[in-house]
């Protein structure tokens, strides 16, 4: 059996052979298309959900624009109020509190000594009035100049500075002494207390 006797024309064998790899070849496409065709719906169906979900967020970030527009007044609002709240702050951070200034004046002054007018500017203050005596009125003077006066607010022991005497007259009718005084003080120290 070495020696093999083939009765099958050559030209048959070629055409079996040209079959086979016909046939192979086109299984070979069918299933490289069906493969094909596979990738392509999975690219499809991702690109669909893809375009789907950026369609959504584009309709998200179109609602959010609509809200934030339609909060445009309120925003407006807010800008302005922080805008008045800023010049608020200022002014009543620099602002003198001249109460203070008032009740230092009166826990200061002597029973007998009575302030019955006061001009108060950026710091100075005219004060007129009457006193029992001019030892009262010696005593309010002092009072007032005096940095160890230990009745008044501690924060404002050396508040004033200078005090002039402008005219001082005994009056014989009611036998008291009307004054007028003039007194500087520091307006930066009744800031920010």
């Amino acid at each position: 059996m070495a020696n093999d006797i083939n009765l099958i024309p050559e030209t048959e064998v070629f055409e079996q052979r040209k079959s086979k790899v016909l046939t192979s070849s086109f299984i070979f496409s069918i299933l490289l298309l069906l493969v094909a065709l596979g990738i392509s719906a999975y690219c499809f169906t991702n690109l669909s959900k893809i375009d789907s979900d950026i369609k959504n967020t584009d309709t998200e970030i179109e609602s959010l624009r609509s809200q934030v527009k339609s909060m445009a007044d309120v925003e407006i609002a807010v800008r302005n109020l922080d805008k008045k709240y800023s010049a608020l702050k200022t002014l009543f951070s620099g602002r003198s509190k001249y109460s203070l200034l008032l009740k230092e004046l009166e826990a200061r002054k002597p029973s007998d000594v009575s302030v019955q007018n006061a001009d108060v500017r950026s710091g100075q203050i005219s004060l007129s009035g009457t006193s029992g005596s001019y030892i009262s009125l010696k005593t309010y003077m002092d009072n007032l100049l005096n940095k160890e006066f230990a009745e008044g607010d501690p924060k404002l022991k050396d508040l004033f500075t200078t005090l002039s005497l402008n005219s001082v007259n005994l009056d014989k009718s009611n036998n008291s002494v009307k004054f007028f005084i003039v007194l500087t003080y520091q307006d930066g120290r009744l800031q920010g207390l």
